[in-house]
Formats: structure tokens, C-alpha cells, sequence
């Protein structure tokens, strides 16, 4: 039974990404009313479909794309013009399957409203609002957040690392809140910009924490103590510059701010708990399954941190170096 439910583990096991590798951007920013500036940017992805933005039938290109290659990524800079304006227009991003990629479409009209979307799907659509709604706007950070936290893996390896921490259903609540709290913390510094972005160093940091905590958990320290609160706390912190990060990529509207910093917050929160739930509920039915299939599953999980941990560590290490030596 054991070996069955390794064997079903490694079949129905999917590719999945960190942000490191960040999905693709639209960015549209209003000139006025019916001009537009856009950049395309997606990774330079060898051997796969490049996903493609598909902008409203009335909007006409008025200068012809520009293409620059931007480290690992291509972008392309145009200006279109749309007679009837952008707002109640359906824009959509195709080859998102085929690629395996997400796409962020950025909106920045001349009026000063912003929209953020994260598309996920081909036949997903995003209509531009015609008129502001601080409803829309709690809901679309909310959705972006639970989203976000969804796909990141490194973040749900660190969660993974937190469950597997706890010896009880009360420590477990104690180390979520200690980290809920870091992340919180620094997401707000950055999205306000007390603390500013650090980039490359913070998914360094990541990799790092990730590390740390899955040797902690090899090393058998449950109920030991030595990883205490105040740690989990500092590891929220790092993570909370990875949230921000995306945050900053993503745009706060204007006027609406703290409804959407907020809302993005409990997004995050919320897909976190859902993620633990669904994770301690396997790992239930693991228990109950067989006397040995939780403990290999635990084994699975601690070793599957550490090895892709490591990976992250020298690969965004090696990154920084390059980068240092390019601006050198």
C-alpha cells in the first residue's frame, strides 16, 4: 500500500514553479482616453509556446513592436489607439497551457485608475471596469492573493516545513501566527515604501529559510525548542519581501490602496490555511491508511525541501553572481 501510494504520488505529480520564474506582464498605460502605450514581457522560454496578449478588436496598432531581449526575458514596447476607449473592453492572454506560464495584466489609465489581473487560463477574460468599485477592488486583490500563494511553491514548502514542525494542533497555531506576523509586517513597510524591494536577495533568502527549516526537521528537533517563535517570526519577515515583491509588480490602485493591500493580505492567509488544512488532512488519512505511510510521506516531504532548497540556493546564488559581474 505503501509503495501504491508513492508510485500514484510520482504519476499525478505536475511541474510546479517559485517566483523565480515570474509569469509574463501586459502593461497598458493611457496616454488619454483612447492612446496607450503597452509592453509585452515574457520569459524566453526555448522550445515552448510564447503565450500571446489578445487586445479588443477596435484598438489599432499605431507604431510597430520593438523588441529587447531583458535577461532572461523578451519584451516588446507599442502604442495602440482604441477609438472607444479601453474601459468595458475584453482583453485576454492565449498559449497559457501550451506555455505553462501565468500572465499579470497591469492597467494604468490617465485618469489615475489602476487594474491588476492574473490570468491563469486561455479562455480566461478580463474586462476593464468602466466605473471604480472598492467592492471589485477587495475582491480582485483577495482572489490575487489566495492565488499567489498558491502557486508559489517555495512558499508552500516553507508552510509544508511549519506543519511538519508542530507537534500539536495548538503549536501549529502558534508557529502560522509567528509567521503570518513577519510577512504582514514587511509586505506593508514595502507596499508603502519604508523598506524598499531588495529582489534577487530576498528569494535568496527564501531558498535559505527553506533550507534551515528542512534541516532543523532532518536533524528530528520537533518539540525541541530550538527553532523558536521569534525565528519563525524573522522567517516571515523574508517571505513578507517576496509577497511585496509581486504586490509592487501588481500595482495598489489609487485611492483604494489599503482596501487592496489588505484584501491581498487575507488572500495569502487564507490560501495558506487551506493549503495546511488539505496537507494535515493526507497526512490523517496517511495515518489511518497504513502504520508506515506517514512517516515515509514526512521523510518524502523533509527531503523534497532540503534537495530543492539547495538547488534554489546555489542556482539564485550563481544568478546574483552573474548579474553583479554584468553591471561590474
Amino acid at each position: 500500500m505503501i509503495r501504491l501510494v508513492c508510485l500514484l504520488t510520482i504519476l499525478l505529480s505536475s511541474p510546479c514553479f517559485a517566483h523565480k520564474l515570474a509569469p509574463s506582464l501586459l502593461e497598458i498605460v493611457g496616454q488619454d482616453r483612447q492612446q496607450f502605450t503597452l509592453m509585452w514581457k515574457t520569459p524566453a522560454l526555448s522550445g515552448q509556446a510564447r503565450p500571446e496578449p489578445a487586445l479588443p478588436a477596435s484598438c489599432l496598432a499605431i507604431t510597430e513592436p520593438r523588441q529587447y531581449a531583458v535577461g532572461t526575458s523578451i519584451e516588446w514596447h507599442w502604442q495602440i489607439q482604441c477609438p472607444q476607449g479601453i474601459e468595458g473592453q475584453d482583453i485576454q492572454i492565449t498559449g497559457l497551457i501550451a506555455s505553462r506560464t501565468a500572465a499579470l495584466i497591469k492597467i494604468s489609465l490617465a485618469d489615475g485608475r489602476q487594474y491588476s489581473q492574473l490570468m491563469r487560463r486561455d479562455s480566461q477574460v478580463f474586462t476593464v471596469p468602466l466605473v471604480p468599485d472598492t467592492f471589485q477592488v477587495v475582491k480582485q486583490y483577495f482572489v490575487l492573493g489566495v492565488e499567489h500563494i498558491l502557486i508559489g511553491f517555495d512558499h508552500l514548502l516553507f508552510v509544508t516545513g511549519l506543519l511538519l514542525l508542530a507537534a500539536s494542533w495548538r503549536q501549529l497555531l502558534l508557529t502560522v501566527t509567528a509567521f503570518t506576523i513577519g510577512h504582514s509586517v514587511t509586505l506593508v513597510l514595502v507596499s508603502v515604501g519604508i523598506v524598499p524591494q531588495l529582489g534577487a536577495w530576498v528569494e535568496l533568502a527564501i531558498a535559505v529559510t527553506i533550507l534551515y527549516l528542512a534541516i532543523e526537521l532532518s536533524a528530528k528537533s520537533i518539540g525541541s525548542g530550538r527553532l523558536r517563535w521569534p525565528l519563525i517570526t524573522a522567517f516571515g519577515l523574508i517571505h513578507g519581501l517576496g509577497f511585496a515583491s509581486v504586490l509592487n509588480e501588481l500595482g495598489l490602485p489609487q485611492g483604494e490602496v489599503i482596501a487592496g493591500l489588505l484584501s491581498f493580505n487575507v488572500g495569502i492567509e487564507v490560501g495558506q490555511l487551506v493549503f495546511i488544512s488539505a496537507l494535515g488532512l493526507v497526512f490523517m488519512f496517511l495515518r489511518k491508511l497504513a502504520d508506515g505511510a506517514a512517516p515515509l510521506m514526512r521523510s518524502a516531504a523533509i527531503y523534497t525541501m532540503g534537495g530543492v532548497a539547495v538547488f534554489w540556493c546555489l542556482d539564485r546564488s550563481y544568478g546574483l553572481v552573474v548579474d553583479s559581474l554584468y553591471y561590474l
